[in-house]
């Protein structure tokens, strides 16, 4: 093989990959800028959060594993929800799937965890993940919505296990 063959070989390639690198990083730094707010937000109410997602630059969702406590974020502009919720209080949670069918297609308006809690108040709460009206297209909420939900529904499992 010619010399000329491989630098031409190892100039396509570097023209492909360089891109994609930049790219990637390009994202990274983004995620990772959108995703201080939520820390910070979850260090002024005391939160150390181990496990934690954050998407669409808006939303983050997070587990305090020493406290056992759930800290939800909505960066909505003006007035941005921070959710803190016991977990030793969660009664039920549930995916919550707003949709309708229109000529034989689903559109998904909202996707989002109700949670039930106990207590005196007997409360629910909605933590949404997906609202037509914030965002056009679903990337993944859903499943990370689901995810979520299992995520509760173990620690509800955990502490039904210790109290028997």
């Amino acid at each position: 093989m010619e010399i000329s063959t491989i630098v031409m070989g190892i100039l396509a390639l570097a023209l492909f990959v360089i891109p994609i690198y930049f790219i990637q990083n390009k994202q990274k730094a983004k995620l990772n800028k959108a995703k201080q707010p939520f820390i910070e937000a979850a260090h002024r109410h005391g939160l150390h959060l181990g496990r934690h997602d954050v998407w669409n630059g808006q939303y983050g969702i997070g587990l305090d594993e020493a406290n056992n406590r759930l800290f939800y974020w909505h960066n909505e502009k003006p007035n941005p929800q921070e959710t803190i919720i016991d977990l030793g209080s969660v009664k039920q949670c549930v995916v919550d799937n707003v949709h309708r069918d229109v000529n034989g297609n689903r559109i998904i308006d909202a996707i989002g965890l109700r949670i039930a809690l106990h207590g005196a108040k007997a409360a629910s709460v909605y933590l949404p993940f997906y609202i037509t009206e914030d965002i056009m297209m679903l990337k993944g909420e859903l499943q990370l919505a689901e995810k979520w939900n299992s995520i509760i529904q173990g620690k509800m499992t955990s502490r039904q296990a210790v109290q028997v």
